[in-house]
């Protein structure tokens, strides 16, 4: 096309594009406007294209029929070059570049360079991160989030498919993101998108219910609280009014019995083994029952302990506020030590400050050598984990003999690891470590640096998971005492060593495991728990230990 015509068209795109303040400007500005366009000129219908200094392989046809013909790029510097002309751009994010290319036939072709991100899973564009009003999620932007979680997952899992078929999964992943409707909750995508987290395997891989963003000062719910357990039953924590006393068993709620509701959340709870999972479902029942099944009352079946028949109750969801005066306080269940037997009792729930436990038991095991204390019961029963150092720290006063926690770690790292974590000293590529020589091993202090010379009796559940289940693994391995309780949570083969990730538009978050670990004498074969030399429900295993003392 003619200079003159080009001219006119740009006027017109710059008339329908503009809001209607700039619409009302006279046409000498718009023309005056066009006219500051930077112009490229040439004398063929070629042009050279070079990105950060490097010349792009194909070479840029101009076509004046494309209104604009547009250029995508991630890169910060790119060169037009024509045999008689060059025209430079600087391009921050998200930026949008136009000039227009004259011909020696007098032909002009408005021409357009786009940022674009080169990963757009990684960096999405402005676009597509843009919430609607109300907060909803489009069907595009949630088909974006499971694809952004899908990529991150392959960049930073060592293992992902390493209980699960790879074809089957990838066939979910497809029917979940054909299933999703025109616009959902950030809530409803955590519905959607977290069986598919959870057939992995991996119990440090999981997506986190976005409590927040469900329950707020005026969101009503279940009065009721329960604690799940691993018999697929429900025993009732605390009800509003003490309407259900604590302690009854809670066999259907709005015509759904107790082991329907629970297998129906195995979904929702990441864990290698279904004892592991139950208890991740007794931590969210709560929000995970709302998410399925709110309702406008709930009609419940219970019966009381010790008791076959059943009783009924209708209660009415009410907001928290509401709630928290009317629960029944709770049970307190005091430790007495046996002092004629000289017991001490350690509980503590998280492998946090490696140094603060070394003064803690530094403190600790004095003052049990000073009163002649030969029995300490360490309660984990209700440990999640945290820092494996702290484990170290207690094993020095405790072990007989030299120890380990770790055998094997495998460790993937790629950029997506290095960007999530920040650890810029990481180098990308695998790595794999085998600590299970002699040489490697932890030697205990001497009992003049304040071994503890007194028996150890270790507590342990289904709950005791990660770190707290590499800590009884090694305590049982090494013979430093005895261990009573559930089989632990925590497997002795295992993924670990989570980084952190949220999604890209609803801000769901995840962790991911990026290394996998062998527990010191550990066999690939047979992946367990640490199996007790006492085996208890939880709710017994300090009785248990008292009763061994006592003998």
């Amino acid at each position: 096309m003619t200079q003159t015509k080009f001219f006119r068209w740009t006027l017109l795109l710059c008339l329908s594009g503009a809001i209607s303040p700039l619409a009302a400007q006279g046409v000498g500005e718009k023309a005056k406007k066009v006219e500051q366009m930077q112009v490229l000129k040439t004398d063929g219908k070629v042009l050279r294209i070079t990105v950060d200094g490097k010349e792009q392989q194909i070479p840029w046809v101009i076509n004046p029929s494309l209104r604009p013909d547009v250029f995508e790029t991630s890169g910060e510097e790119v060169v037009f070059r024509s045999k008689i002309d060059t025209i430079r751009f600087n391009v921050a994010k998200e930026g949008c570049y136009d000039f227009v290319v004259v011909t020696h036939q007098g032909d002009s072709a408005m021409t357009r360079i786009k940022w674009v991100s080169a990963n757009p899973l990684e960096e999405p564009s402005r676009d597509m991160l843009k919430r609607s009003a109300g907060g909803l999620l489009s069907k595009k932007q949630a088909q974006f989030d499971i694809d952004a979680l899908v990529y991150t997952l392959s960049e930073v899992h060592p293992d992902m498919f390493s209980v699960c078929r790879q074809s089957e999964w990838f066939k979910s992943v497809n029917r979940v993101k054909q299933q999703l409707p025109d616009s959902v909750t950030t809530v409803e995508l955590f519905k959607y998108a977290t069986p598919l987290v959870t057939k992995l395997g991996d119990g440090h891989t999981m997506l986190r219910f976005p409590f927040n963003d469900y329950f707020t000062s005026s969101t009503i719910r279940l009065p009721l609280f329960v604690n799940v357990k691993s018999d697929y039953t429900l025993r009732v924590r605390g009800c509003i009014d003490n309407l259900i006393p604590q302690d009854a068993e809670v066999l259907s709620i709005n015509g759904k019995e107790s082991r329907e509701l629970i297998e129906s959340m195995m979904d929702y709870a990441s864990g290698e083994r279904d004892f592991f999972r139950i208890e991740r479902i007794n931590s969210d029942f709560s929000a995970l029952f709302e998410m399925m099944y709110a309702a406008d009352k709930y009609d419940v079946v219970y019966r009381m302990k010790d008791s076959k028949k059943k009783l009924e109750v209708t209660l009415h969801p009410t907001t928290w506020a509401e709630l928290l005066p009317r629960m029944p306080k709770k049970k307190e269940q005091a430790r007495v030590p046996d002092e004629k037997k000289k017991v001490a009792v350690m509980d503590f729930r998280s492998f946090n400050n490696p140094q603060r436990m070394k003064m803690f038991a530094d403190s600790m095991f004095v003052t049990l050598r000073e009163k002649g204390i030969k029995n300490l019961i360490i309660d984990l029963r209700n440990n999640g984990g945290g820092n494996s150092m702290v484990g170290d720290v207690l094993f020095r006063y405790i072990s007989p003999k030299p120890f380990k926690q770790m055998g094997k770690a495998l460790v993937r790292v790629t950029p997506t690891t290095i960007r999530l974590t920040g650890r810029t000293q990481m180098v990308p590529g695998w790595s794999f470590y085998n600590d299970e020589s002699k040489g490697n091993l932890i030697p205990p202090l001497t009992k003049e640096e304040g071994h503890y010379e007194g028996s150890v009796y270790l507590l342990i559940s289904h709950h005791t998971f990660s770190s707290a289940g590499s800590f009884a693994w090694a305590f049982k391995e090494f013979g430093m005492g005895t261990v009573i309780g559930e089989e632990s949570g925590g497997m002795n083969v295992s993924f670990g060593d989570i980084i952190y990730y949220k999604l890209p538009v609803s801000g769901l978050s995840c962790t991911i495991s990026f290394k996998r670990f062998w527990q010191y004498g550990a066999d690939e074969k047979e992946i367990h728990g640490t199996l007790p030399d006492y085996a208890v429900p939880q709710e017994d295993a300090l009785a248990k230990a008292f009763q061994l003392i006592k003998k």
